[in-house]
């Protein structure tokens, strides 16, 4: 387990991030930002705070660590199921019980769980191919 991927780390994090830009913008972004009671014009004329660019790349990157160090020295395929599994079981699973507080609607919760469970695979298949060497 001592086989840690930097690169990978690193790769696994930034395509995560990226995930969620095309997955809050692109491709859910319009039915989110409803969900969150943000109008178009809202979003539209609002300029991003840099940190929170900052502060997502940084979480991502301590997911793709954590994630490494439980994929260990091993294959793409347990990559992916390391990924997945923990994007199901852990974090989808503590965005419904946020949910249950939150009393958000049942598809604002599929889209935040949706991009956590899909990121952490992908994190998953990328850091599982830099350790599988």
């Amino acid at each position: 387990m001592d086989n840690i991927s930097i690169v990978g780390i690193i790769l696994a994090a930034l395509a995560f991030f990226f995930l969620g830009g095309a997955w809050y913008t692109f491709l859910f972004g319009k039915e989110w930002r409803s969900e969150m009671g943000i109008t178009e014009e809202q979003a539209s004329g609002s300029n991003p705070n840099p940190m929170m660019f900052v502060w997502s790349i940084i979480v991502a990157l301590v997911i793709a660590f954590t994630l490494a160090k439980l994929i260990g020295e091993s294959t793409t395929g347990y990559g992916f199921k390391v990924g997945a599994g923990v994007g199901a079981g852990v974090g989808a699973a503590i965005l419904a019980q946020n949910y249950v507080y939150e009393q958000k609607s049942i598809k604002f919760w599929c889209i935040n769980a949706g991009y956590v469970i899909l990121g952490l695979a992908v994190m998953g298949i990328i850091i599982g191919s830099f350790q599988a060497a």
